[in-house]
């Protein structure tokens, strides 16, 4: 009777193990199907990166020629500013000939020698002191050097954003007169008001420097004894400037 019962009951705990057999086996099939298509950490991180810009996108290049001096990053990042091409610290050495009037002597040439240095804000603005000597000989052994020292705003009339271009420049500071008369003492006048002026043209020969041929006029007072009126000198002439732009 036990033995009937147990071989009752046996089909049915054959078919439970086979069921949970079976389950298993599909349950293990699943998860190793999902770890087939589901791709490595790394590799779903990695290919933004290595598929560059997004399907229909395109790569923009930095706009250089831009109106307001900016540029579009790749994949459309952050705007950046373009430094403008004379912008920073500046310094010029020029040396050309100028045509001297001095009130009570008449007309002399002579050389002119300047020295600039100074700062550009932008392409529109820099602002430079500028330290001129302009030395003639009067005849009768008068030699003089008529010298000043201005402060001067300088601006782009016509150029483009390579640092080529017609400039105008206008400054006012002092200017004196130093004399060198046959064997007589050195003798040097007290400083007055100068007015001065220039306009160049800028040929950039690589980012850093430029050559600046330049037409140069000047006035200054040359103050004389009390209760004299004072002489006055003034100046026009050309000179070659030699123009440093900082890369910082």
């Amino acid at each position: 009777m036990m033995r009937a019962e147990r071989l009752a009951f046996a089909p049915r705990r054959s078919i439970r193990r086979i069921g949970a057999g079976a389950f298993l086996g599909a349950l293990s099939l699943a998860f190793a199907a999902g770890a087939a298509e589901t791709p490595p950490r790394a590799t779903v991180e990695s290919a933004p990166l290595a598929a560059g810009p997004p399907p229909g996108g395109e790569v923009l290049q930095d706009r250089a020629d831009r109106s307001d001096g900016t540029s579009d990053a790749p994949y459309g990042g952050v705007r950046r500013r373009r430094r403008d091409a004379r912008e920073g610290f500046l310094f010029s050495v020029g040396v050309g000939a100028a045509q001297n009037y001095l009130s009570g002597a008449g007309h002399a040439a002579g050389f002119a020698l300047d020295l600039r240095m100074g700062y550009g804000f932008s392409d529109r603005f820099q602002l430079f002191f500028d330290l001129s000597a302009l030395p003639a000989n009067y005849g009768f052994g008068q030699d003089t050097t008529s010298w000043t020292g201005t402060v001067r705003g300088q601006t782009v009339l016509l150029g483009d954003r390579q640092g080529n271009g017609l400039n105008l420049n206008l400054g006012v500071g002092l200017g004196g007169l130093d004399t060198y008369v046959g064997r007589a003492p050195f003798g040097s006048s007290r400083a007055g008001l100068a007015l001065a002026g220039g306009l160049s043209f800028d040929f950039r020969v690589s980012p850093w420097f430029a050559l600046s041929p330049e037409v140069i006029v000047q006035w200054h007072q040359v103050p004389n004894e009390p209760n004299f009126d004072p002489d006055i000198h003034r100046a026009f002439g050309g000179q070659l400037n030699f123009v440093w732009y900082s890369p910082y």
